[in-house]
């Protein structure tokens, strides 16, 4: 945790409650209790503690998907954007960098991030944009492990992303890549989920728990095959997998590719990155 990460995740919250709780006192309530929770666990991995925010509004809401309505809308997006993705990776000279490319720039598909303004019906006048923009990471060593390695786990972040993630994966498996998908067991943040991801693909899907990002407490015993075999490289997307991943990514060295928007000003940091830079990183 970094200074500002408290006020996010309580902006989050305050974000999520005016999304599914009615009154001043059940938001304030629930404010108030991960405020509680916070002052109890200082330090930690940020996206744990987002975890818990989750659940708070998840009981005091009975709401299981907070964010169901926008990752429908999202998805709706996505689908509307694809055959910019499809032009853009059929024009292109470098296929694979193509393909890093679309899968960062859709992980913009964020909402509630202090700093990160992000709107469904704006998106579309940048997407395009937002492809072309400077790509930071080795991307030489990138390339270089998705042409050497032939299993990839692909680990998922958002709804609408996801739209995005399955045309890589597609083109990945033309390339001759066997490719397994991990998404989260239940409805976490506009996350999309092993059970949504599995009505859009025919390809292998595992659930990989129901926090926020991968944590290894969590993750089924079929998510952790992937993770501990060294013939699969895993292409984790998103702030919250680099969170969780990177507090135990020595035992992937060499096999791990984190894609993602540097969406605060923490991570950005971390990665030596101005905030809101696309961002291709192999450990």
């Amino acid at each position: 945790m970094a200074s500002n990460c408290y006020p996010c995740i309580l902006d989050r919250a305050k974000f999520e409650s005016d999304l599914v709780l009615s009154s001043e006192a059940e938001k304030k309530a629930a404010v108030e209790e991960l405020v509680d929770f916070m002052a109890r666990h200082k330090g930690g991995v940020p996206a744990l503690v987002g975890t818990e925010r989750e659940r708070i509004i998840k009981r005091r809401s009975g709401k299981s998907d907070p964010y169901q309505l926008l990752k429908e809308e999202s998805n709706r997006v996505a689908k509307s954007l694809l055959p910019v993705a499809e032009r853009f990776y059929e024009e292109a000279d470098d296929k694979i960098e193509a393909l890093i490319r679309i899968a960062a720039a859709a992980n913009s598909m964020e909402f509630g991030v202090k700093g990160h303004d992000f709107d469904n019906s704006t998106f579309g006048s940048v997407f395009l944009i937002t492809l072309r923009e400077r790509l930071a990471g080795d991307m030489e060593e990138v390339k270089r492990r998705l042409r050497s390695f032939k299993n990839i786990f692909y680990l998922t972040d958002n709804s609408g992303e996801a739209i995005f993630d399955l045309f890589v994966i597609e083109k990945l498996v033309e390339m001759g890549k066997s490719v397994v998908i991990g998404s989260k067991s239940k409805p976490i943040l506009n996350d999309v989920t092993a059970e949504e991801i599995r009505a859009m693909t025919s390809e292998r899907v595992v659930p990989t728990g129901d926090v926020v990002g991968t944590s290894l407490e969590h993750l089924s015993l079929e998510a952790s095959a992937f993770l501990n075999d060294p013939d699969w490289l895993v292409l984790s997307k998103g702030m919250g997998n680099f969170e969780t991943i990177s507090e135990y990514d020595q035992m992937l060295s060499g096999r791990l590719i984190y894609v993602f928007r540097a969406k605060c000003e923490p991570v950005a940091m971390k990665m030596n990155v101005s905030r809101g830079t696309l961002v291709a990183c192999p450990v």
